[in-house]
C-alpha cells in the first residue's frame, strides 16, 4: 500500500483557499469595488532663501576618461589608473559589481565582474572583450585584457588620486 507524504494534506486545502481568495479578488475587480490605493501627496519643495548664500557654480571641465567613471554615484566605488608599458586606462569597480574602463583616446568600456571575471562591451563600437581581475602574490591588482583594443594586456592598478 502506498504511503502519501503528510505535506499533501495541507497542501490541497492551502491550494483551494489560495483559488477562493483569488477568485474574490478576481470579482472585485471587475465589479470595480476593489479598494484603490490611497494618493500621495506630493512634497513641496522649500522656498528659497533670499539670505542665503548662492551656490558656487561649478566650472566645466574636458570631457576626460575619468568623467565616464564618475557618472555613476558609487561612495563604495574604487578608482584606479591601470597601466603597462604601452598601455593607461582608468578603472571604476562598483559595489554592486560593475566595472567601467576608459582611455584617454574616448574608448569606453562596461561589464559586470562575476568571480573575477567580466564581459567588456565597448560602449562606441558595440565590440566585445574580456577582463580578468586578479591579484598578485605581493598584493598588487592586476587587469588582464582579452579581445578588443587592448588585447593581451595585463594592466598594474594603482589607487586614482
Amino acid at each position: 500500500m502506498a504511503h502519501t507524504p503528510g505535506w499533501t494534506k495541507l497542501a490541497g486545502p492551502a491550494l483551494e483557499l489560495a483559488a477562493l481568495a483569488f477568485g474574490s479578488f478576481a470579482m472585485e475587480l471587475a465589479n470595480g469595488s476593489a479598494p484603490k490605493p490611497k494618493a500621495q501627496p506630493k512634497p513641496q519643495a522649500p522656498a528659497p532663501d533670499p539670505a542665503a548664500p548662492e551656490k558656487p557654480v561649478q566650472p566645466k571641465r574636458e570631457g576626460g576618461p575619468q568623467d565616464f567613471l564618475f557618472e555613476i554615484a558609487d561612495e563604495g566605488a574604487n578608482y584606479y589608473r591601470a597601466s603597462d608599458a604601452t598601455a593607461e586606462l582608468v578603472a571604476g569597480l562598483y559595489s554592486d559589481g560593475r566595472i567601467r574602463l576608459a582611455d584617454t583616446g574616448g574608448r569606453r568600456f562596461a561589464g559586470a565582474l562575476i568571480g573575477g571575471h567580466a564581459d567588456l562591451l565597448e560602449l562606441q563600437r558595440n565590440e566585445w572583450s574580456e577582463v580578468f581581475l586578479r591579484v598578485t602574490p605581493t598584493g598588487r591588482m592586476q587587469l588582464e585584457l582579452r579581445g578588443g583594443p587592448y588585447d593581451a594586456h595585463v594592466l598594474t592598478c594603482e589607487p586614482l588620486q
